[in-house]
């Protein structure tokens, strides 16, 4: 499977925000051999796995736990390529996140986004679904704060939100993240995730001019598919990724997705050396096995966010894929 890419545009605005602090971004794009020359390429594309190491590491450097939110509170036109503007072109709210949501996996590989309008309540999900990526707080807080930025730039700043969910663990004050968003905001929740009143999403544009919108999303389109995972097991994998942990899809779901009978699927797959129960059972390892690493989430609680309905079952089949419990797991990995 290719290693996940993103925009080298993205980082950008990041190296940029380390500057504004006063330090240099030199030695850490070197540290993931990125030259500024590969920043300005509005084709160029670097490791996912590069772009969430330099954020950490930029936070470290400046010494500001929350340098996501941070850069999230900067993001602007130009933050994010031609997604920025894509966004702010849009002629109401809705198309805004929408649109947006379509064409994120143009430019970033292996993450879930989703945007979900359900009337009365309209959410913005998002999350990297490389599990062995555990430090990416910086990348979670960025995102969540940079949709937030886009989102009031767009309204003139006339939009309040309901909450904001993360993934981790709080860090700091809590004050620090509700003066930000000015809404509540949740910790250890099962997605990335910004809500908002679905009255909002009726809101026209007051940044660019909406005739840009589709001239944008042409653009996007024809560089939808770069860099993708081909295989069947790939596709698979990316649907699987894609769902809730504690509620991955059918074999026929996604066989239907890929309109394939399930024999068709099962064989294809065999004949790529593994199968389904295989591919669903290594996400939800490898979900454990990062929530073991980065939270305190206990054993049992760990067991039903992916997907056990008790905790002796997760356990024997942790313990059969990583060869030791999930206790010793912790204990020496952690």
């Amino acid at each position: 499977m290719a290693e996940p890419q993103i925009a080298a545009q993205f980082l950008r605005h990041v190296a940029n925000c380390v500057e504004l602090t006063g330090h240099s971004a030199a030695s850490l794009l070197a540290r993931i051999g990125v030259t500024r020359a590969m920043l300005e390429d509005p084709d160029g594309l670097i490791p996912l796995a590069n772009f969430i190491a330099f954020f950490e590491d930029a936070a470290q450097l400046v010494r500001n736990p929350h340098f996501g939110l941070h850069v999230g509170r900067l993001s602007g036109s130009d933050s994010l390529g031609p997604l920025s503007f894509l966004f702010l072109s849009a002629p109401d709210l809705r198309t805004a996140f929408t649109s947006f949501t379509r064409h994120l996996a143009t430019m970033q590989q292996a993450s879930r986004h989703q945007f979900d309008d359900e009337g009365r309540w309209a959410t913005f999900s998002y999350g990297v679904l490389d599990q062995s990526l555990t430090r990416r707080r910086q990348d979670a807080e960025y995102s969540i704060g940079a949709m937030f930025s886009l989102a009031r730039q767009f309204t003139g700043g006339d939009i309040e939100f309901r909450e904001v969910r993360f993934e981790h663990e709080r860090v700091g004050e809590y004050a620090r993240y509700r003066d930000f968003f000015g809404c509540d905001v949740f910790f250890e929740q099962d997605c990335n995730a910004i809500t908002m009143d679905g009255r909002y999403l009726e809101t026209r544009g007051r940044v660019l001019s909406p005739s840009l919108h589709p001239i944008i999303e042409e653009h996007l389109q024809r560089l939808a598919g770069r860099g993708s995972d081909a295989s069947l097991t790939g596709q698979v994998r990316a649907l699987i990724e894609a769902a809730p942990l504690d509620a991955p899809p059918s074999l026929a779901e996604v066989a239907s997705r890929l309109g394939l009978s399930v024999p068709t699927l099962n064989r294809r797959l065999a004949a790529e050396g593994t199968g389904w129960r295989a591919l669903v059972n290594a996400q939800r390892m490898e979900a454990a096995a990062r929530l073991l690493r980065t939270s305190r989430r206990n054993v049992s609680a760990i067991a039903l966010d992916v997907g056990f309905a008790e905790s002796a079952s997760f356990t024997r089949a942790f313990a059969r894929h990583f060869g030791v419990s999930p206790g010793r797991y912790r204990k020496t990995e952690k």
